[in-house]
């Protein structure tokens, strides 16, 4: 049964602005705040996604301010599809629709931007949570084109200076209002009046960082500094006067390698506020998008300049969907590919709070739900059906490890742990890296992972390992043990921890609750013997967790289905 629902909804015509403002939704009291990142990221290593247990050391951290960032620009079928409708309060996990593009790989970007051809979008209130719970920036779209966008610009919004202020006030109370982090400015149409949106563009950034310093005002490369229509595809002497007033550059998507060059020069030490645009379906790019948008990525990267990655839904929005009951395979098959082909130009920003996820990505067999979308895997998992993608052989980064691969169990997706594919490796004896972290923990922890085996009889069982660091500065190993160990060792190197006994579990308040969520497979006789929960709990000074890895114990391979990290009482 359908949920009653609301629905964000753009500002179409700039005489509906006064209406927004005075008569806003309710759901505006429902955006959460943009969450607290670490600030640190980690350079992506296709190679660096196992090691053997004895050398399952902390990846190096490099200080987020100085390397190049990642920008993602949402546009799936025009926008506001599923993902504008808004359940009522309390109804966020009923089913509203049945398919709808997903974006998940947050920990990969630093940018948001919902895009459609309205006067006005404003983010819909799914994607504004999903990118704060991520910590990632959520920006709303301000666009004028054609006709209708000359007479936007000539006749109201720049026809004087008094109405440029009043425009540039009530962008800045949608954006109060509304909860989000920012514009992009894509005007694609000629102006009357260039000083008059140059001052517009300072202005605007001007009060947008009032109303929080971390707000960010983004200008797409298209008009110029005369006014006129005309795409530079790099940062110039015809758009440096918008670049100056603001916080980055979008470029245009025909750039050439010659343009990314001079845009460095242009750029000097703001090189990083340059966000190249890759189109994924390939309009007029560099290496023709689709697949092959890996080749303009790693160009970009090679000149250390952002990116700003178009219409990255083409993996949903192109699908075959007569075969609905494969759909989401194929989907997320083809999604993993996509977002692996780029794994190595990008950067890993590390999960920084406590956490509980069944690495649900907002899709399933059945529906579509942005909001209950939980954490994911801190790296691109391996598709499931590699040969379906067009020459993936040519593809670097689809040719290493696919120790962390793509599966599903019931209607979701999970991620299936092998060394099948080792070759001559011993059994047990490699850390495969899930997370990448930058948590403090104190006091009381308690931990839990939820695993299928690949068979009823089989004995294949996880150990999950965390590499924390004292505020000494010395690096300890805590391991999670499988099997209970009668002697656990406890010292300044190595805490293994014993997994809880059902009586013990059973005391404990909190973990007893999450037991109860499992009862469902546990209970299940299809299930016997295959689906196991484990569950743990330790103390510790203060420290940091810097990475957990799961080592194979007796086996081969095993499914990861869910996962928590808790602070205990």
């Amino acid at each position: 049964m359908i949920p009653s629902f609301s629905q964000c909804r753009p500002i179409s015509n700039y005489a509906d602005i006064k209406d927004c403002l005075a008569n806003p939704p309710e759901w505006v009291n429902r955006v959460l705040p943009l969450k607290k990142r670490s600030s640190f990221v980690i350079r992506n290593n296709p190679e660096d996604c196992h090691c053997q247990e004895d050398s399952f050391n902390p990846g190096s951290r490099i200080d987020s301010r100085t390397v190049p960032k990642t920008l993602v620009c949402h546009d799936y079928k025009g926008g506001y599809q599923a993902d504008s409708y808004i359940p009522f309060e309390g109804q966020e996990d009923k089913t509203l629709v049945t398919d709808g593009y997903p974006f998940y790989n947050w920990s990969q970007i630093d940018y948001f931007i919902y895009f459609s051809h309205h006067f006005i979008t404003i983010p819909p209130l799914a994607w504004v949570n999903a990118g704060h719970r991520n910590g990632v920036k959520v920006l709303g779209t301000i666009i004028t084109e054609n006709n209708e966008g000359i007479k936007i610009c000539d006749e109201e919004i720049f026809s004087s200076s008094t109405e440029m202020r009043e425009f540039v006030y009530q962008l800045t109370e949608i954006q109060r209002t509304f909860g989000f982090d920012g514009w992009l400015l894509n005007f694609e149409n000629k102006v009357k009046n260039p000083g008059l949106l140059i001052s517009f563009v300072d202005i605007l950034t001007r009060k947008t960082h009032e109303q929080d310093s971390e707000n960010v005002v983004i200008w797409y490369d298209s008009v110029t500094k005369n006014g006129e229509l005309k795409w530079q595809n790099q940062l110039n002497s015809e758009n440096r006067c918008f670049f100056d007033c603001c916080d980055a550059i979008f470029l245009n998507y025909t750039w050439t390698e010659a343009t990314l060059i001079k845009s460095v020069e242009a750029a000097g030490a703001r090189r990083f506020d340059v966000f190249v645009g890759i189109d994924v379906f390939g309009r007029g790019m560099f290496g023709g998008g689709m697949f092959n948008t890996y080749k303009a990525t790693k160009l970009a990267r090679k000149h250390d300049l952002s990116i700003a990655i178009f219409a990255p839904g083409w993996t949903h929005e192109t699908l075959e969907k007569n075969l609905q009951s494969t759909a989401f395979h194929r989907f997320l098959n083809r999604d993993d590919a996509f977002w692996a082909s780029l794994w190595p130009y990008l950067y890993t920003h590390p999960i920084n709070d406590f956490f509980e996820t069944d690495f649900h990505i907002g899709l399933d067999y059945n529906f579509y739900n942005m909001y209950i979308q939980k954490p994911q895997i801190s790296r691109i998992l391996y598709p499931e059906n590699l040969k379906t993608i067009p020459k993936y052989q040519q593809i670097e980064s689809l040719n290493y490890c696919a120790c962390l691969s793509r599966s599903f169990f019931e209607t979701k997706n999970v991620c299936l742990i092998s060394t099948d594919n080792f070759e001559d490796a011993p059994e047990g004896m490699f850390a495969h890296r899930i997370f990448v972290c930058d948590i403090k923990l104190s006091g009381k922890i308690g931990l839990y992972i939820v695993t299928k085996r690949l068979t009823n009889n089989d004995n294949t069982r996880v150990k999950i390992i965390l590499r924390t660091s004292l505020n000494s500065g010395a690096l300890r190993l805590v391991k999670l043990l499988d099997e209970p160990n009668a002697s656990p060792t406890n010292n300044v190197t190595l805490l293994e921890v014993n997994p809880l006994k059902d009586h013990e579990i059973q005391y404990n308040v909190t973990l007893n609750n999450i037991a109860k969520r499992y009862m469902k497979w546990l209970n299940n006789p299809r299930y016997t013997g295959s689906v196991l929960l484990s569950m743990y709990e330790f103390s510790t000074t203060s420290c940091d967790l810097l990475d957990v890895a799961a080592t194979i114990e007796n086996g081969t391979s095993i499914y990861l289905l869910d996962i928590g990290l808790i602070q205990l009482n």
